[in-house]
Formats: structure tokens, C-alpha cells, sequence
């Protein structure tokens, strides 16, 4: 019974680390001219990338869903929705640049 625990486990990170490889490597086709420079960068891109990846999916998913939606108007088409979505889009463009840039320092 306890070998057959430890199979699964072993089962269920090997999965996890083949997801998270694929990710990285993901990422970096994306990025493919503009590949890190440094340690830190590599670092960033492939420990923190596929969680962080995974999470904005999620987050994102959630967000726009369509039950939040319906409760900001119940339109088939609304300004306001579009008007939000552009807010919430453009603030995490922006702390995405005022990352990039306090790490390119």
C-alpha cells in the first residue's frame, strides 16, 4: 500500500515537473530574440515564469468570466465592460514595465 502511495506521488511530480519544463520552454520560444541576459533573469524565467504563467491565467479566467460580466451590466455588448477591461489591462501592462525596467538596472 505505501509503495503504491509513493508510485503515485512519483506519478504526480513527474507531471508537474513535464508541465513546468513545457512552460519554460513555452516561455522561452516567446522571448526567443530577447533571451535573459543574466542569472537572474534566467532565474526568472524559468522558476518564477510558469507559476507566475499559470497564476495570471487563472487570475485572468476569473476575472473576465462571464459571470463577473453580467454583474457589471447584463448587455450583450457594454462600454463599461470594455472601459474596465482596458483599466485593468493597462495597469498590469504597466507594472510589468516598471518591473522589466528595475530589472534591466
Amino acid at each position: 500500500m505505501q509503495l503504491e502511495n509513493q508510485i503515485k506521488r512519483l506519478q504526480l511530480l513527474f507531471g508537474l515537473a513535464t508541465v513546468w519544463l513545457v512552460l519554460a520552454v513555452l516561455l522561452t520560444l516567446q522571448l526567443w530574440p530577447d533571451l535573459p541576459k543574466t542569472n537572474l533573469g534566467w532565474f526568472l524565467l524559468v522558476v518564477v515564469g510558469p507559476p507566475a504563467y499559470v497564476a495570471g491565467e487563472g487570475f485572468f479566467g476569473w476575472l473576465f468570466s462571464e459571470k463577473h460580466g453580467k454583474q457589471i451590466s447584463t448587455k450583450q455588448f457594454s462600454w463599461l465592460r470594455v472601459a474596465l477591461t482596458f483599466v485593468v489591462v493597462a495597469v498590469v501592462f504597466g507594472l510589468s514595465v516598471v518591473i522589466t525596467s528595475i530589472l534591466k538596472q
